[in-house]
């Protein structure tokens, strides 16, 4: 007995941290209107049929109500964030949603509040369906992705969200509205017909760049601390005694250093990071190693997933 009741006080606590609201739908407004007249009617001509007809459809209208009102109750979401994209592309968003009530939840529809400053009075016009849900069990959780037009670079953020039904008859609208922090990493849109920059002093040339893999063997150097062990010419040192390290090379590739004040003659913002990305996009391709300069970061010749992505966030991220 003290853990029902432990379980429905836990159930009440959990509905109140999140408000519903309800009001008639256009139906409901007909179906009061329909009522009245028929109440109307069984007055005007004293039949008892019409009124027990009208206190039954009336009573119907009320445990709808209660109905539409439960459809949404002990209802929790939350959305993740998912790649990055550039921009252009749809941001996309993986929305979960939890119901911890004993009772299925039927119809639920998904709206995300349209950028730009709308009134309260403008409530309805403010969301833009965007998904639904036609069933969610009891004590069970439902996923579907969204997605948003993406216009400019940077953090593309879900903002508000509106979960709303009209189950089961359609006569009344119950919603409730969930802010959401998610965000999406959009970088720039590649674009830009320069082709990749020459290396320094290489002269249409390709130069070799000594650098951590498993390519042609180039040689010995002193050994620097914190390189690692599998590097030791060990035949060497058991030879003279000298601690040595073996450097490798890769005779395909260059070392480019992506600078922003290469393209001065551009004078957009905008059309200066969609260069630098179709580049950083064009060199990881190739296989180069390659460095990003702006006027207020620098990152060192790399390659790579993990380095391709921070050259494309320094670019989304960028503030002149």
């Amino acid at each position: 007995m003290t853990e029902a009741i432990t379980a429905l006080w836990q159930r009440w606590r959990q509905s109140q941290k999140q408000r519903i609201y309800i009001i008639p739908s256009r139906a409901g407004y007909g179906y009061v209107a329909l009522l009245l007249l028929m109440l109307l009617g069984a007055i005007n001509y004293n039949n008892s049929l019409g009124h027990l007809l009208c206190f039954l459809l009336a009573s119907i209208g009320h445990v709808t109500m209660h109905q539409s009102h439960t459809n949404l109750r002990l209802l929790t979401l939350k959305v993740t964030a998912l790649d990055p994209v550039f921009k252009g592309q749809p941001a996309r968003f993986r929305l979960t949603v939890n119901n911890h009530d004993e009772h299925d939840k039927y119809q639920i529809e998904i709206a995300g509040k349209k950028p730009g400053n709308w009134s309260r009075w403008q409530f309805f016009k403010a969301y833009e369906k965007t998904g639904l849900l036609e069933h969610v069990e009891a004590d069970n959780t439902r996923s579907i992705n969204l997605s948003r037009d993406t216009h400019q670079r940077g953090w593309q953020s879900i903002g508000k969200l509106r979960l709303a039904s009209l189950y089961p008859l359609g006569l009344f609208y119950t919603w409730t509205v969930y802010q959401q922090n998610a965000r999406v990493l959009v970088y720039p849109e590649p674009a830009g017909k320069r082709p990749l920059p020459e290396p320094p002093g290489s002269d249409r040339q390709r130069t070799q760049r000594e650098h951590s893999g498993d390519d042609d063997f180039s040689g010995l150097r002193n050994y620097r601390e914190g390189e690692p062990l599998h590097r030791v010419a060990w035949k060497a040192l058991a030879r003279d005694e000298v601690m040595r390290s073996k450097q490798f090379s890769s005779p395909e590739g260059h070392q480019l250093i992506l600078r922003w004040q290469d393209l001065a003659d551009l004078n957009d913002t905008e059309a200066r990071l969609s260069q630098l990305c179709r580049w950083v996009l064009e060199a990881e391709s190739a296989g180069h190693r390659y460095g990003l300069e702006l006027p207020d970061s620098w990152l060192p010749p790399s390659q790579g997933d993990a380095h391709q992505h921070q050259c494309l966030k320094k670019l989304a991220l960028y503030h002149g």
